[in-house]
């Protein structure tokens, strides 16, 4: 049993300022001391015990220890497992409450009070802190897990987090230019290892924190009560892993952990993915014999039951028609197993690029790339081939200061059809003349070469692009981490397809971007553990 607490929560009070709903006045109860229930295993492992209601699970608490004993009195648990009372702060059990999807039943001696969802995240994740100018910021936090999990050269958790800045109450009177979202790192570790991760521009160090942001640092750092090792992330790789004769043979290990993933709980059979293709209507600009387009979207429900929508592409007709693997005409189609095989590949191969930094996404470009389409410098299409199991494939672009993040897409003569996975900016000193129609992508304004994520086509020289190692066996962001934030992200887009689809009012559309930017505002708090 553990000893008296200090800072006893006051359920009467505690309670009455839920009613009255004022978050930084609720903020205040974070620090206060809960005795919770935990139970240890014959293995000796501790874990909290958990109570099993018709829709949740949750943690079992109280402001006193002796309520608490007479609650349990009657409570089963495993064979072989003891029962314990801890003392925690109702912010680390909040942190963990929110980390799991969990809630919490307080206790006291003649009520019970159940609490969950958004404050689990003002009580677990959230802090008031002061800006470098002195200014409050309010702060919700978010940490990264990383691959290989548990493995001696991996990163621990927390290494790296987001903290996006918030209003407690929302009042719309931020600008976007005002926003002071941030990254921290731990700047003890060796971030010039080349196996590490990228951190993000601007990301700030651990020790040029004030002293009330290091302690909250090392509050969201703590590692979770339960243990990654208790759900296994990934999948076992298959007997007949993919290889891909571009790569060295030392490379397609992590990568043939995570396409397992995708394979088995992304990516449904070939019959349950849909091709929804459109005529596109011509603009007024446009001349009248332009060649006929189709919109295309993808979107399938995947074997863990949640939809997945991606944004549409815009093909000429022409080019789906001359694909075999392609519908031939417009209306509501179904995969080839081609085309599912490439889907996989397409979206394992995005989600090992998202772990290899910390950029927030909703996934919804990642199918980008995948049909038919033009190429900026070049003067033919670009046609997929998907029987050449060599494409989709990360490789590196040879130019600027670090090189440049490409997915290969295919083969054109002595070149490779690429498309950037990052955002880059490359001073024209730095643009090798061997690029075709080179002039023509540098910018007069800028003198540089702007390269869009995820968006256009180029060829690169075959000579300008290599496969690194570290890229392929350094250390990335955790794959269920990705595959929770990908949940969460085709959550919102098929909400937002929906809102789109309604065609709703000039009012609607204003209750629209609320309820995006509401959405939205989730990105940096996501469930990662009970997937």
């Amino acid at each position: 049993m553990t000893s008296e607490i200090s800072t006893q929560l006051s359920f009467t009070k505690f309670k009455q300022d839920l009613i009255k709903k004022d978050k930084r006045r609720l903020l205040s109860w974070a620090n206060y001391e809960l005795y919770v229930a935990f139970h240890r295993h014959e293995s000796g492992q501790e874990a909290p015990a958990l109570l099993q209601g018709e829709n949740e699970a949750r943690y079992i608490a109280a402001n006193d220890q002796e309520t608490l004993q007479r609650f349990l009195t009657n409570a089963k648990f495993a064979d072989g497992s003891d029962l314990l009372i801890k003392a925690l702060p109702l912010a680390e059990l909040a942190r963990n409450a929110h980390l799991y999807n969990l809630s919490i039943q307080l206790i006291d001696k003649e009520d019970r009070l159940t609490i969950g969802g958004a404050l689990m995240q003002l009580f677990g994740i959230t802090a008031i802190l002061k800006d470098d100018g002195g200014n409050e910021v309010i702060y919700e936090a978010d940490a990264f897990f990383f691959e290989p999990e548990g493995g001696a050269e991996t990163l621990p958790y927390g290494a790296v987090q987001h903290w996006r800045d918030i209003e407690l109450e929302y009042t719309s009177t931020q600008e976007p230019s005002e926003i002071k979202s941030l990254y921290v790192f731990d700047d003890q570790l060796d971030w010039n290892n080349p196996h590490f991760p990228e951190l993000p521009e601007n990301a700030k160090a651990l020790s040029e924190l004030s002293s009330s942001a290091k302690a909250f640092f090392e509050h969201i750092r703590v590692p979770p009560l339960m243990g990654w090792e208790e759900k296994p992330a990934t999948p076992h790789v298959p007997e007949s892993p993919y290889q891909n004769s571009l790569l060295g043979a030392d490379n397609h290990g992590a990568f043939n952990v995570l396409r397992a993933m995708v394979d088995k709980n992304i990516v449904p059979a070939a019959n349950d993915i849909v091709l929804t293709i459109t005529k596109d209507s011509k603009h007024g600009d446009e001349p009248t014999d332009s060649p006929e387009r189709w919109e295309i979207q993808i979107r399938f429900t995947t074997p863990l039951g949640f939809n997945a929508v991606f944004s549409p592409d815009w093909v000429e007709a022409s080019l789906c028609k001359a694909n075999k693997e392609l519908p031939d005409n417009t209306g509501t189609h179904l995969a080839s197993e081609k085309l599912r095989e490439r889907i996989v590949n397409h979206l394992a191969w995005n989600f090992f690029q998202h772990g290899r930094s910390f950029v927030k996404t909703l996934f919804s470009t990642d199918l980008q790339g995948l049909l038919p389409g033009f190429i900026i410098n070049s003067y033919g299409p670009f046609q997929p081939d998907y029987t050449d199991e060599r494409f989709p494939c990360l490789a590196r672009f040879q130019c600027g200061e670090n090189g440049v993040p490409v997915l290969l897409l295919g083969p054109n003569e002595s070149n490779y059809v690429c498309m950037p996975l990052a955002f880059e900016e490359i001073p024209e000193s730095d643009v090798s003349p061997l690029i075709p129609r080179r002039n023509e992508l540098i910018s007069m304004e800028s003198k540089s070469m702007l390269l869009a994520e995820r968006y256009e086509r180029l060829v690169i020289p075959a000579s300008l692009i290599d496969f690194p190692d570290h890229w392929y066996q350094g250390i990335r962001v955790s794959n269920q981490y990705l595959k929770a934030k990908f949940i969460f992200g085709m959550r919102l887009n098929t909400l937002m397809t929906e809102i789109e689809n309604e065609k709703a009012t000039a009012a609607g559309s204003s209750l629209k971007w609320i309820v995006a930017g509401c959405a939205a505002a989730l990105i940096g708090v996501m469930v990662v553990m009970n997937l």
